[in-house]
């Protein structure tokens, strides 16, 4: 906390002027210290002047200590992070690796009921944070459903990159991002490309019931990377 003390001190005929300013920033204290005496009558008319200088003295002091305020405007790399759809974040050792950015749609009831199901019967999406494709899926979960989805990061760069989880399956995944329903007799087990929730429903052998139509408008969109 920042605090300005003033005290003055005016004696007698002669002019005696004492003027001091403390000066608090937080833990770095600056004293101020005037003193003057002006003889004759024109005692009142340098107690003013002074006055006036010591102000814009401790004025000075003031500006110069203060901190400046940081700009409230975004800087160039969150703009950049916002535009890509992921951000750079350092890990324990050191190293600079990405997070994909916060999936920023609600999702429906039933889209967590889904997220529920596929995450029950061990289905699991593979992915990269760069793939625009695979931000689109979890888009189209919404925030709260995709919490829920497993998902396994892919890009070595990624902040939840693990090798381990790629070991056996590297030569499955041939794009971003794939979907892989185990024990699933009657579809493929492995499926790539971005795909409405709909199909995922199909795929999963979800029985819930799911309306499309309560999912709202949604920008047509598929493929991989």
């Amino acid at each position: 906390m920042n605090h300005l003390f003033i005290s003055m001190l005016l004696l007698g005929l002669s002019g005696t002027f004492a003027f001091q300013a403390t000066l608090s920033f937080g833990r770095s204290v600056h004293v101020l210290r005037l003193h003057a005496t002006q003889p004759g009558h024109d005692n009142h008319q340098s107690r003013r002047s002074l006055l006036q200088k010591t102000a814009t003295v401790a004025a000075a002091i003031t500006a110069a200590t203060l901190p400046v305020p940081q700009a409230s405007a975004a800087p160039p790399i969150a703009i950049i992070a916002e535009e890509l759809g992921y951000f750079p974040v350092t890990n324990r050792a050191g190293e600079t690796v990405y997070v994909a950015a916060r999936v920023k749609r609600k999702s429906s009831e039933q889209s967590i009921k889904l997220a529920q199901h596929l995450k029950s019967i061990g289905a699991v999406m593979y992915g990269a944070y760069w793939c625009p494709h695979c931000s689109h899926q979890k888009e189209l979960f919404g925030n709260e459903a995709w919490t829920i989805v497993p998902y396994v990061e892919c890009s070595t760069k990624g902040f939840y990159y693990d090798s381990n989880k790629l070991a056996s399956v590297k030569d499955k995944v041939d794009g971003f991002p794939t979907w892989h329903f185990p024990g699933n007799n009657k579809q493929k087990d492995w499926v790539g490309g971005e795909m409405p929730l709909e199909r995922l429903v199909a795929l999963s052998g979800f029985k819930g019931g799911f309306d499309a139509i309560l999912e709202g408008p949604t920008l047509p969109s598929s493929g991989a990377c």
